[in-house]
């Protein structure tokens, strides 16, 4: 599931701009998966993607599939209408019927009638024309439908990539970083640091390292753990901390206070207090400040720089906190698709199976729908998508 904030100075009144707004809504072309458009009054709130179901499934379970969706919707805030669009690489000729997922797309929009949500309009969207499941007149929408248009000619794709939009083909994985040249000498300091890795100062001293690259120009910060193998170390050895691991996204998304109190009181160096709780509900999303996105963006940069020279369970960890970076902006799809990569690199890796969990029962963090608190993509510091 993916959600984002919408590009209100976008016109969005023709199908062309409408399937040209989409993936770069997303970040990615989506397949086999249902987009809706998400409406307050007439402006675009959300977007929202999820799997379609398999293609042999149970009527339970196409039930259970109905009703979340409707639940997710209702998370954004006076939601009052959608625009639905199956994506499923289908024709007329590889297609079991016509349309596809028809009977699907009925049950879907009955629940949300029954809802209180408004459907404007679902369209299918197949692998080289789209049409309107609700036009039965041949006149404006003939049964083959209509082409897919060339999206990269399209006002809103243009607009979109001179902002700094690029949708990817498919979703990362946390594959393809570049292997730092000096990764051996980097390896040997993480394993002399994990040998001396013990006490409360000396934990403290991992979490004030992540905190000054933290506070430091993303350029800055990289430049700093690439030139430095004993930091860069540092940094991948205290991933091997769980509760040091833990805490980095609340460390970037509240603060070095904030982040240190809540660690003593974890650790019983002090009496549990307000922090501890504070921590806690922002792991889980359920806290009622903003998170700091400036700083949990930069964590992100950190992150994935880091992929270059992970190995094992620091490997597992990136993916992870990449993971929960990406759901904490309401990028679930990516989310989960770098938390099964870690189960990839380590099949046991708890943090990795709980984080799926979360994701797979569809829970998202309170501010996503929150266009005051939610992330917002920042595109040439005016477009947001």
């Amino acid at each position: 599931m993916t959600t984002s904030p919408s590009a209100s100075n976008f016109s969005l009144a023709s199908p062309d701009e409408v399937l040209a707004y989409i993936p770069h809504a997303l970040g990615f072309y989506p397949r086999n998966s249902v987009v809706l458009l998400i409406m307050q009054k007439a402006g675009l709130a959300a977007t929202l993607r999820v799997d379609l179901p398999a293609g042999h499934h149970e009527p339970s379970d196409e039930r259970v599939w109905v009703g979340q969706l409707v639940n997710l919707v209702h998370k954004v805030p006076r939601a009052d209408a959608v625009f639905v669009a199956f994506y499923t690489e289908q024709s007329p000729e590889t297609a079991a019927d016509w349309p596809p997922r028809h009977r699907l797309l009925q049950k879907l929009v009955t629940a949300l009638m029954r809802a209180g949500i408004q459907v404007r309009d679902g369209w299918h969207v197949g692998s080289e024309r789209w049409h309107s499941y609700f036009c039965g007149s041949e006149e404006c929408c003939p049964a083959e439908g209509f082409a897919l248009p060339d999206l990269a000619l399209t006002e809103t794709h243009l607009r979109m990539v001179v902002a700094g939009s690029a949708p990817e083909d498919q979703l990362w994985d946390g594959s393809g970083v570049a292997e730092w040249p000096n990764k051996d000498a980097v390896r040997a300091q993480v394993s002399e640091m994990l040998e001396g890795f013990s006490g409360s100062s000396s934990r403290e001293q991992f979490i004030d390292g992540w905190a000054r690259l933290l506070d430091a120009d993303p350029a800055v910060a990289e430049q700093r753990m690439r030139g430095t193998e004993s930091l860069c170390g540092a940094l991948l050895a205290s991933l091997h901390d769980k509760t040091i691991r833990d805490l980095l996204p609340y460390l970037a998304g509240r603060g070095s206070g904030r982040a240190l109190q809540a660690f003593r009181e974890v650790t019983g160096a002090v009496d549990c207090g307000g922090a501890s709780h504070d921590f806690s509900d922002f792991l889980l999303g359920t806290a009622g400040a903003q998170p700091d996105w400036e700083r949990m963006d930069r964590l992100w940069l950190i992150c994935r720089d880091l992929l270059g020279v992970a190995a094992g369970q620091d490997h597992a960890a990136l993916l992870c906190l990449l993971g929960w970076l990406e759901w904490s902006k309401g990028r679930g799809s990516s989310a989960l698709n770098l938390l099964k990569s870690a189960l990839r690199t380590d099949p046991g890796y708890r943090l990795a199976q709980l984080l799926l969990r979360l994701l797979e029962a569809g829970e998202m963090p309170s501010w996503v729908a929150d266009p005051e608190r939610a992330w917002h993509r920042k595109l040439d510091g005016r477009l947001s998508a």
